[in-house]
């Protein structure tokens, strides 16, 4: 019987995995937290339903404790090869698992929103405070100034005032005129998203009360030893100090592909979504052909989606582990791939009403924090090496080097050299990912078991 890894339990991965139980494949979820739901469904089981979309969780995680597959949480994947082979640690222990298929079910990261200051205490991401919210409920104890763009930030501005949080006011980094510009796309748009256009602008007037600051365009966070005022300037050249002890930034996702570069699949650039993906057929299935990729590790398209493009992978897994027949493949497929296609319409739009900030970064910034690299020293090395690349600036300055393994610097490397050197990201391309991806003790590594 074929062995299928699925890494990840959020809302792809448990779907995933119950699809593929159901062909009779023998399956293993992975996941680093410790309980499923991902970041989405984060703690669902222990909170109240508050919406359908709560509730859809709750049955979602019911139905995967109940598929008999086998779970393993607080799990830690550091490294993937061709193969494939699956480096993991659990309970202090490293083991080699070397599945059949892995289908990869990560999901998205914030996009690093790279700015002077953003590395003060007291500056830190929405998506962060969010799952703080989530998990432990935690409410933070001072205003928060929310700063950035796009559904996320609207929503967790939603969730903390319903928590009985206070916000001091928002920095609103979306362009001017966004809205008339994205008009031709909201026909397309409707049939899938229609519901969460409605609910997204509920929040916006709910936040109507709330002291908005529109179309900035550069931040400064300024402190000694945290965070103490926040600096901004306006399009128009309005600029202006904010006394603040909290700062929530947000800039949009992107896909996790720190997995698929581990494992060496081809990665293209999303120009509409500004970030890299990996390049994968109607199955999901990338050019490493027992690597697939389910949700919005593939690309961006939201936890609904994320759950239709799942199937559609376990169907591809079933059909290369020989359990589905190609036609049975297709038909099953089908109505699943209508969905994704009204889903990207709804996702062009989202794209277009709030896009990714393209400003150029100021030279005093940290870029990356794991080094504290700053963008004037990556200027530097590009202004007196015309060919390096994101390996040989990682070479020349150690960004890149530390512990998130440029998960939050990668992308601001690639943007630097398009900068200064010119081209196109998808020739620039993105840094060589070496093991660990996460960090891993001299103790695990040395009682990593290769028997599995």
């Amino acid at each position: 019987m074929s062995e299928i890894l699925v890494i990840g339990a959020g809302p792809a991965g448990m779907s995933a995995a119950i699809e593929l139980l159901s062909h009779g494949l023998s399956v293993t979820v992975v996941d680093d937290q410790p309980l499923p739901g991902g970041r989405i469904f984060a703690a669902i089981e222990s909170r109240k339903p508050h919406s359908d979309e709560d509730q859809s969780g709750t049955d979602l995680v019911a139905r995967f404790r109940a598929s008999g597959g086998n779970y393993l949480p607080l799990t830690e994947v550091w490294q993937i090869e061709p193969g494939p082979r699956v480096f993991l640690t659990r309970e202090g222990r490293a083991t080699l698992l070397e599945p059949d298929f892995v289908l990869l079910a990560g999901g998205a990261q914030e996009r690093p929103m790279p700015f002077p200051g953003w590395q003060l205490p007291g500056v830190m991401t929405v998506g962060a405070a969010q799952i703080l919210l989530k998990t432990a409920r935690q409410i933070p104890d001072h205003p928060v100034w929310l700063a950035g763009s796009g559904p996320l930030l609207l929503l967790y501005a939603h969730q903390l005032t319903a928590a009985g949080g206070e916000i001091a006011g928002i920095l609103d980094l979306t362009p001017a005129g966004r809205q008339a510009a994205s008009l031709g796309l909201v026909p397309a748009a409707l049939g899938y998203g229609w519901r969460d256009l409605l609910r997204g602008l509920g929040w916006k007037i709910e936040l109507r009360k709330i002291r908005t600051i529109s179309d900035v365009v550069s931040l400064e966070a300024v402190g000694s030893e945290c965070l103490e005022s926040v600096h901004f300037q306006t399009r128009s050249g309005i600029s202006g100090d904010i006394d603040a002890k909290l700062l929530f930034v947000h800039d949009g996702v992107v896909p996790g592909i720190h997995n698929t570069l581990a494992a060496r699949c081809d990665h293209r650039w999303n120009t509409q979504q500004r970030c890299f993906e990996p390049i994968v057929d109607r199955f999901g299935q990338t050019s490493n052909p027992s690597i697939f990729v389910a949700g919005d590790g593939a690309s961006i398209a939201g936890a609904r989606a994320a759950i239709s493009s799942a199937k559609v992978a376990a169907t591809g897994v079933a059909l290369a582990a020989g359990k589905i027949t190609a036609s049975n493949a297709d038909r099953v497929s089908k109505p699943l791939r209508r969905k994704l296609k009204s889903a990207a319409g709804f996702r062009r739009l989202i794209d277009s009403l709030y896009p990714a900030s393209e400003g150029s970064v100021d030279d005093r910034t940290i870029i990356c924090r794991c080094e504290e690299v700053t963008a004037g020293a990556l200027r530097d090395q590009l202004r007196g090496r015309p060919h390096l690349g994101p390996d040989g600036l990682k070479s020349a300055t150690r960004a890149g080097m530390g512990p998130c393994q440029g998960r939050q610097c990668g992308l601001s490397l690639t943007r630097l050299i398009e900068e200064i050197h010119g081209g196109a990201p998808n020739e620039i391309g993105f840094l060589r990912i070496r093991p660990p991806l996460k960090p891993l003790t001299i103790g695990e590594l040395a009682a990593l078991d290769t028997d599995g």
